[in-house]
């Protein structure tokens, strides 16, 4: 079974294959502490498995995106690697999505940039620039960077 799979700070968010918000225990995220995302992510796939009544986790198939802290990518890998197909770098959705919402002037992004994940992010001359939360930033979910995966 095919999910989309967004490594957020303290979230999973998750999305079945038609990119719609896929439900695990009522809610379409799953929470867990940063330091434990290794328990976390093993946990996730087996209430997975048993909410969709497949016969084990190993039927599970994850697109991943990535997160912007290094460390929790390769965690969740270390422990889901055999499930996941596909990874798609953070950076390079986030530029995409940027020049999206730029083509809009009503919505400023090339000025003030857009908050993803606790952090504001815009570019400047093709470079991707990450600094603090912004109140005037716009702020997206990962529905929008699901527009850009293949």
């Amino acid at each position: 079974m095919k999910f989309y799979l967004a490594i957020c700070k303290n979230k999973f968010c998750l999305y079945d294959e038609t990119r719609k918000p896929a439900k695990i225990g009522g809610k379409n995220f799953f929470e867990y502490e940063t330091n434990k995302i290794r328990e976390a992510a093993d946990r996730l796939a087996y209430k997975m498995a048993d909410e969709n009544k497949l016969k084990n986790k190993n039927e599970l198939k994850f697109f991943v995106i990535e997160n912007s802290d290094a460390a929790l990518n390769e965690s969740f890998d270390k422990v889901q690697g055999k499930l996941i197909v596909k990874k798609f770098p953070l950076n390079e959705l986030l530029r995409k999505t940027i020049s999206e919402l730029a083509k809009n002037p009503k919505l400023y992004v090339s000025e003030l940039g857009i908050n993803y994940d606790g952090e504001c992010y815009f570019t400047d001359k093709g470079n991707l620039i990450k600094r603090d939360y912004s109140l005037l930033a716009l702020s997206i979910e990962p529905t929008e960077l699901l527009k850009f995966v293949d």
